[in-house]
């Protein structure tokens, strides 16, 4: 400030002072910007004491007087730095007060400067004028009774205020008691008091002040009104309505909701016309019946935009609070109506003046009203008193009546992306609808009730089959599908699942059967399926099964979600499925997992209208209509809210590397919110009014009566049919019997070998239904009623069967002994049954497995009548109302915009569209599923839709006749269930499709995660890092390892760091872009005195004390006397400060680690201060024998890199009395916001929910498997991964509290050093933490690599060699070891690469791979160096390393022959990508044939050689 009040005081006028005044200005503002706690205050007062200085300047003569002053910045600038730091803050009667006070000493401090140059002005003019870019001062003086009335001023940009004084009489009492009066007017850009109250005021604030002798007087209640007018932004957004009429009339209608505000009406005709408003209060006027009127253009006005503008203030709307018409009437002469229709634009607007009352703090309107004069650019205010003064001003929603609307399609030429754009969509809508109606044509072909033709006509009983196919890939099957059911009562035959005239069991599909059996089957406890594999695609994928018993009127859920295929799931084609109960039904589990896809494929409105299912009643149609509604209710709000004038203008603050604006961007988000409770009505408008079915009338519940024991006999044959039947069936019911039987076993037909089997099998059921932790997992959720029923039909099973072998006696068999002992198995079996249902009789309540078909609530439903059929018309027609006007309305909209702001509108639609189909639909479909699999049990209501079709399905049913007649010929071997088989192995061809699916999905996944992190590690990054260092090391490294001894210290500050420090810019360092924040600060760490040379020790072993332990700590007088000699202060540079009073941290040095405490002094923030603190410290040996190390410490900010850089510069004493020096320069980024900050954050936070799914993932794994999880590699890489990720989470937030805090410590004490080493080593271990996350996620993708042959050699080979390796690993060390303890104690007291043992080791590892500097050796030592050199090569280079070599290659050459010659994963991964690309790959297998197989070892003798060869010669 001295700097630039000096430069300013020696001539004004010079532009060389106005630079350096407008310099300091701006380095002010970037203070504020960049330092957050900069306060206001603060600011204010350093421009007063600039402003004193200024004044105490003295000024030449001037040729102008109308001069900007840039001190008039600042100040208007920290007001603005006011509004935005009260922002975040609650709002008190205090911080008004405060902002207040901060205006009045910033204006004080102007006016001040203003009058200071007043009465230095030679000249007559009496005003001065003082702008910035945010605010404008005007000062007048000496204005007397003559002067002032009448007179007005006018302040230009950047806010625009006019005043003008009312006539003398107005003014005469106020001038008569001051003849001398002072006129301050100011203009602000901007609303001060923004946060202090709600009203949105726009455009310029005017202050207006009247002060007379350094008095302010009070002006108020004057006879006559002051005018002051106050204009808008130019880029405010008006919104105006475009009419191309011939008609000579239309209407505007305005609703006024506010008493105190003024209407203005602003009509822009494209030619100059006239014509007549009328204006109307609930009716439409003309020319004959109206409340008021006037002719445009106006004749007299001040400026021309006011000829078309009428403004009507609270008077002239008499009638308050309503809706308002306004005609307008051409007055047109009959030659010019002929002529072509009139274009021009229509704004309506209401504004009112306020001024500030600072009393209580609030705007108010009392004293001031709307002047005539006002446009939509400006409002005239006129008011009886002074003060702060604004306005405010909102478009008025209107609508227009034009007769001939359709000429506004004439302009259609001049901006075709709306129409065409609407166009296009209905050309589409109309191409797919043609589609869909097919498509439903079809599907309805697929809703029936089959009768199965095999049924027996003559079968009484019937029972309902829905199955349902999953959606999982080829779920779909060609094969024969056969099913068996099974009750208490007994079991139905086999019957074929088919349908002549319809596909059955297609993706996702459900196909109903019915089927009928001769007698009941009682509950039914199990269901076996099982097809024949025909077909190209036999694979099939059953999601559920549900038998009805029409009968009975109940029904049962199997639950499958399994495969029936020979290579997939459990590679199993016949499988048995037992009943669930209602808690595993409506589990949360099993109903999300079966709702998220149906919901995904049937409410997914987009979606569901290629995936919707037959069964379904909301068609194809109805679904396309909803979503072209949809997407003509986006197009128009969001061009209802684009914003015409602003939208475009900032095209280049895109979102990332996108071209996508922010503005387009939050439009797109509006519009998707605004659509959300639209899109939940119509999609759920046809789905509401669907008819009902009417229920049949089902057959009266009829008693299970038991079947009879005594049937027709059965040959032999057929009994032992029966029992490998029942045998087959138990052990399809748990498949965990079939390793614990021989396979002869159920192959055999010996009918007492299958009793035995039968009985090991029952009693393995049912003993394993009490301890299934020993049978096997089927057990596990066995319901009691279902186990139960199954004891039942086994019961019934060997009743049955010992009925028949009673009836055919043992006579009939070559064996009579088996014969007997399979009966009297078969009577031991009947009794255990008997005795086992005893219990479970007699339990008092089991969970049903049974459900009715329809619940009571649905039962009396569907007997009342349901919706008319009528309602789906009114849907109709409301979305063709709905359609039409919405089309109408955008294309209406579109055509005011010009063809780029069309073009962004097209990107806001888009934005919005796609938010729309991929966020809130699946958002929606995921959030009701979750919410019905939580109440579905609770509120049966959500279950609508299934009752709905239970009923459609029962009313086909009805319809069907099951007495038509069947055959089934019993000899078809589709009827015959699959042989057993021992245990399963699946087909390898499978388990390579397998294991090539997964690890196409591993390497997709891992290559986003690789990409993902490198966008995470790289977009926390700054590229210019490493520019900022090489400045930064050039300016302050020069010469400074010159520097031998500490006295050398002081010239080199004085001519180094000093000059590049300090610039010419305060606050900044030479090269003027990087901030110095904070002190300089000199510490020196000492050696107690007393220890230098201590008696009986040399000064060599002096190194050895030199040491943190050892440092100096005691406090000292001037020039290091002892502290009785004179007495310092606390802080002194005498006195020791220990780490944690100065904040630092221990730092290592070349010799030692220092500690973060010492002796420290203070340079300064300017040149002056820190040349007479070096000369101080020059003079009083601040410096000498006993300094141990010195550092010289500040932190820099470059704002055009957002890096912060903390230098360190290094002098150490050594023993020998030589001084070393070494700079340190560490750089962290700054916490600001920049262009790519969106992009970094959407990256990261991607990131780091990939990583917490993975974490959630091998936290189940880890629970599952224990400690084994840890013996997996890439268990352990994974969990590696996961941990480091979440540690430098970790970090980055330490990291962003160090740098509040730092910056917290900064703001408190500016004059303080700041310590950043913390916040160094915390972005210090990230950096290496991300390196090291980047290592393992690449080695990660690596490891996927693993199923490769090629890449297993390697593995290989390292195992067999392992041996050999390690020991010539060892011979390798130790010589490695011998030779560097020789060069370093040879030639480690003269050559610098050789100085201690490690870097001795590091220079002959060099030496070895080609690094040479055997020519400094052999100059120091010729022989002896000669000799070294020659023996290492031999010995390292042509035997050791060869021999390794040799021995590596020895093993690569013996596994290269087991290579296998079969093609790997990787080779069919990559032969397909081959393929899909269109390029030819020529196969070449993995080895060559056997005969090419011995010249190998020769070959590899051959490369071996070569290598050795090439390593001598290296």
């Amino acid at each position: 400030m001295d700097e630039i009040a000096g430069n300013f005081s020696k001539a004004f006028h010079g532009s060389q002072a106005h630079n350096k005044l407008q310099k300091a200005c701006e380095i002010l503002q970037k203070l504020t910007a960049f330092i957050p706690g900069f306060s206001e205050s603060v600011q204010v007062n350093s421009l007063i004491y600039l402003n004193e200085r200024l004044l105490k300047s003295p000024f030449q003569n001037n040729s102008t007087l109308d001069f900007k002053i840039p001190v008039a910045v600042c100040l208007f600038h920290s007001l603005n730095v006011v509004k935005a730091d009260k922002a975040s803050r609650p709002r008190c009667k205090h911080d008004i007060e405060h902002v207040e006070n901060i205006m009045k000493m910033s204006l004080l401090a102007l006016r001040e400067s203003q009058e200071a140059l007043l009465q230095q002005n030679q000249f007559s003019e009496s005003s001065v004028t003082l702008t910035s870019s945010i605010a404008t001062l005007m000062l007048s003086s000496s204005q007397n009774i003559s002067t002032l009335p009448l007179s007005s001023y006018t302040l230009g940009y950047p806010a625009p205020v006019r005043l003008a004084f009312p006539s003398a009489l107005a003014l005469e009492e106020l001038l008569n008691k001051h003849p001398g009066v002072n006129v301050q007017i100011t203009g602000l850009a901007f609303n001060p008091f923004k946060d202090f109250d709600d009203r949105n005021i726009v455009g310029s604030i005017g202050r207006v002040l009247l002060s007379s002798n350094h008095k302010s007087l009070q002006v108020h209640n004057l006879m006559e009104d002051i005018e002051i007018m106050l204009w808008r932004n130019a880029s405010m957004e008006t919104h105006p309505t475009s009419l191309n009429m011939s008609t000579g009339h239309f209407t505007v209608t305005v609703n006024i909701t506010s008493l105190e505000k003024s209407l203005i009406v602003s009509i822009e005709p494209e030619n100059p016309l006239s014509m007549t408003l009328y204006l109307g209060f609930q009716h439409q006027p003309n020319h004959t019946y109206f409340h008021l009127n006037i002719t445009l253009p106006k004749d007299q006005v001040w400026q021309k935009d006011e000829e078309y503008t009428w403004v009507l203030n609270p008077e002239r709307l008499q009638y308050g609070i309503g809706t308002y018409y306004i005609t307008a009437v051409l007055n047109t002469s009959k030659e010019r109506a002929q002529q072509a229709s009139t274009l021009f634009s229509i704004i309506t607007a209401v504004t009112q003046c306020y001024f500030w009352d600072s009393h209580n703090g609030t705007w108010r309107s009392s004293g001031c009203q709307v002047g005539p004069q006002s446009t939509v650019w400006r409002t005239q205010c006129l008011c009886n008193h002074l003060t702060y003064f604004g306005s405010d001003f909102f478009i008025v929603p209107r609508t227009v009546n034009v007769e001939d609307t359709i000429e506004l399609f004439l302009r259609v030429t001049n901006n075709p992306v709306g129409v065409s754009l609407l166009a296009s969509l209905l050309g589409f809508y109309m191409l797919i609808l043609v589609w869909a109606r097919r498509k439903d044509q079809a599907d309805m072909q697929k809703v029936k009730v089959t009768v199965l033709a095999d049924n027996d006509p003559s079968s009484q009983f019937h029972y309902l089959i829905q199955v349902s196919t999953g959606y999982r890939r080829k779920a779909s099957t060609t094969a024969k599908v056969i099913i068996t059911l099974y009750g208490s009562e007994g079991r139905s035959e086999p019957h074929h699942l088919w349908d002549s005239q319809k596909a059955v069991f297609e993706r996702g599909g459900l196909d109903v059967f019915l089927l009928s059996t001769q007698s009941s089957l009682g509950e039914l406890h199990s269901l076996r399926l099982w097809h024949d594999n025909s077909g190209v695609s036999p694979s099939w994928y059953v999601s559920q099964v549900i038998v009805s018993d029409m009968a009975g009127k109940r029904k049962w859920h199997f639950l499958c979600n399994c495969w029936l295929a020979m290579d997939l799931g459990d590679c199993e084609r016949d499988q048995v499925f037992i009943t669930v109960s209602k808690k595993e039904l409506f589990s949360f589990r099993q109903l999300f997992s079966s709702m998220i896809v149906e919901k995904f494929t049937q409410d997914y409105l987009w979606l569901s209208v290629a995936t919707r299912h037959p069964w379904n009643q909301f068609t194809r149609v109805q679904r396309l209509t909803c979503c072209m509604t949809l997407l003509l209710c986006n197009m128009v709000i969001n061009v209802m809210f684009w914003q015409i004038n602003g939208t475009t203008a900032r095209r280049d603050e895109q979102v990332g590397p996108f071209a996508v604006t922010w503005s387009e961007l939050l439009i797109s988000i509006q519009a998707a919110v605004i659509l959300f409770p639209i899109n939940l009505v119509i999609g759920q408008l046809f789905p509401l009014i669907q008819p009902q079915e009417p229920l049949p009338l089902l057959p009266p519940i009829q008693a299970a009566c038991p079947s009879d024991v005594s049937f027709e006999p059965l040959s032999l044959t057929k009994v032992v049919e029966e029992l490998k039947e029942t045998v087959g069936f138990l052990l399809r019911r748990n498949i965990y019997l079939l390793s614990e039987c021989e396979p002869s076993s159920w192959s055999s037909y010996n009918i007492n070998q299958l009793v035995t089997l039968l009985s090991s099998l029952i009693y393995s059921h049912l003993e394993g239904q009490g301890c299934h932790q020993q049978t096997g997992p089927c057990w596990a959720n066995v319901i009691p009623e279902n186990h139960h029923h199954f004891c039942c039909y086994l019961l019934r099973v060997v009743q049955r069967l010992q009925s028949h072998l009673c009836t055919l006696g043992p006579t009939q068999v070559d064996q009579p002994t088996d014969f007997l002992d399979a009966a009297s198995e078969l009577q031991k079996l009947q009794e255990f049954l008997e005795t086992h249902m005893l219990p479970t009789e007699q339990e008092p309540s089991r969970e049903a497995t049974s459900f009715p078909i329809l619940s009571p609530e649905g039962g009396k439903k569907s007997t009342s009548n349901g919706l008319p059929r009528w309602l789906t018309y009114i849907c109709w027609l409301f979305l063709g109302v709905t359609n039409l006007a919405t089309a109408y309305f955008t294309a209406l909209y579109t055509l005011e915009l010009n063809k780029d702001q069309a073009t962004s509108w097209v990107i806001s639609l888009i934005l919005s569209v796609l938010q729309n189909v991929f966020i809130i639909q699946p958002v929606k479909v995921i959030f009701f599923t979750l919410l019905f699999s939580l109440i579905l049990n609770r509120i049966p209501w959500f279950a609508k839709e299934k009752e709905q079709q239970t009923m459609r399905i029962l009313a086909l049913s009805a319809k069907c006749s099951s007495s038509l007649p069947g055959s089934r010929d019993k000899k078809n071997p589709i009827y015959v269930a699959p042989s057993i088989n021992s245990p399963v192995t699946r087909p390898e061809g499978t388990l390579k499709e397998k294991k090539l699916f997964k690890l196409t999905g591993d390497t997709l996944v891992q290559i986003a995660f690789l990409i993902l992190l490198m966008t995470t590690v790289y977009s926390a990054q700054n590229s210019s890092r490493f520019y900022l260092h090489q400045a930064l090391l050039k300016s302050f490294s020069h010469r400074f390892s010159e520097i031998k001894l500490l006295k050398h210290f002081y010239p080199w500050a004085s001519h180094t760091l000093l000059p590049n420090l300090y610039g010419h810019y305060r606050g900044f360092i030479t090269d003027g872009n990087a901030f110095l924040l904070g002190n300089v600060l000199l510490r020196q760490i000492r050696t107690p005195g007393a220890k230098v040379f201590p008696i009986g020790m040399f000064p060599q072993e002096q190194v050895k004390t030199s040491h943190q332990d050892l440092e100096d700590t005691e406090n000292y007088g001037v020039n290091w006397q002892p502290l009785e000699a004179n007495s310092t202060k606390a802080d002194s540079i005498w006195h020791y400060q220990n780490q944690e009073t100065l904040g630092g941290y221990p730092i290592q040095g070349e010799f030692a680690t220092y500690s973060g405490g010492g002796y420290v002094v203070r340079l300064g923030r300017n040149s002056t201060t820190a040349i007479r603190v070096l000369q101080h410290l020059e003079q009083s040996h601040w410096l000498d024998r006993f300094t141990r190390s010195l550092f010289v410490e500040f932190v820099v900010f470059n704002a055009n890199v957002n890096l912060f850089c903390v230098v360190t510069l290094i002098l150490e004493s050594s023993s020998v009395g030589a001084v070393f020096a070494s700079v340190r320069l560490d750089t962290l980024t700054s916490f600001q916001t920049s262009k790519d900050f969106a992009w970094s954050v959407i990256s990261q936070v991607l990131y780091y929910l990939l990583v917490c799914y993975y974490g959630f993932i091998q936290g189940h794994r880890l629970k599952q498997q224990r400690w084994r999880f840890f013996t997996k590699k890439k268990n352990v890489l994974d969990m590696s991964i996961i941990l480091i990720s979440f540690v430098i989470l970790g970090l980055d937030m330490k990291l962003i509290s160090l740098h509040k805090k730092n910056m917290a410590q900064h703001h408190c004490d500016r004059d303080r050093f700041i310590n950043f080493y913390e916040a160094i080593k915390v972005n210090s271990a990230v950096i290496h933490l991300m390196g090291f996350l980047v290592l393992l996620a690449t080695l990660q993708l690596w490891n996927l690599l693993h199923h490769n042959p090629r890449l297993q050699i390697i593995h290989r080979t390292l195992s067999k060699a392992w041996d050999e390796v390690v020991s010539f690993l060892l011979v390798i060390l130790i010589l490695l070891t011998g030779y560097a303890i020789a060069f370093n104690l040879l030639f480690g007291w003269s050559i610098y690469d050789y100085r201690t043992f490690f870097s001795s080791v590091v220079a002959f590892v060099g030496f070895l791979i080609g690094i040479s500097n055997h020519k400094e050796i052999i100059a120091l030592d010729p022989i002896l160096g000669s000799l070294l050199i020659l023996t290492s090569v031999i010995l390292m280079l042509l035997v050791i390393i060869n021999l390794f070599v040799s021995a590596i290659l020895m093993s690569f050459g013996k596994e290269r022959k087991s290579l296998k010659t079969e093609a790997s994963l990787i080779d069919i991964l990559l032969q397909r990508l081959s393929n899909l690309l269109g390029i030819q790959q020529h196969q070449n297998t993995c080895s060559g044939p056997k005969s090419g197989a011995s010249p190998k070892p020769k070959s590899n003798q051959a490369n071996s050689q070569m290598l050795s060869r090439l390593i001598s010669r290296h």
